[in-house]
């Protein structure tokens, strides 16, 4: 199991972090609490700010964040 689960709905994504608690919706692409960093060509690293749990996961998965973070 992840530490970090993403579960995508129709306008956006919800964030959720099962070591802390930690819960965000992003609705325009800008993260107060997780961070994405070390993005490579397939996969990336999301980040909870709060506890620091990481969880490595594919840019398809990241979908919108990933791809405006990534230029």
């Amino acid at each position: 199991m992840d530490t970090i689960t993403l579960t995508h709905k129709v306008h956006g994504l919800t964030l959720i972090c099962r070591q802390c608690g930690n819960r965000e919706e992003p609705t325009d692409l800008r993260l107060g609490r997780f961070r994405v960093e070390g993005l490579s060509r397939d996969t990336g690293t999301l980040r909870c700010l709060n506890c620091q749990a990481a969880v490595t996961i594919g840019l398809h998965e990241l979908d919108p964040i990933a791809f405006s973070r990534a230029g």
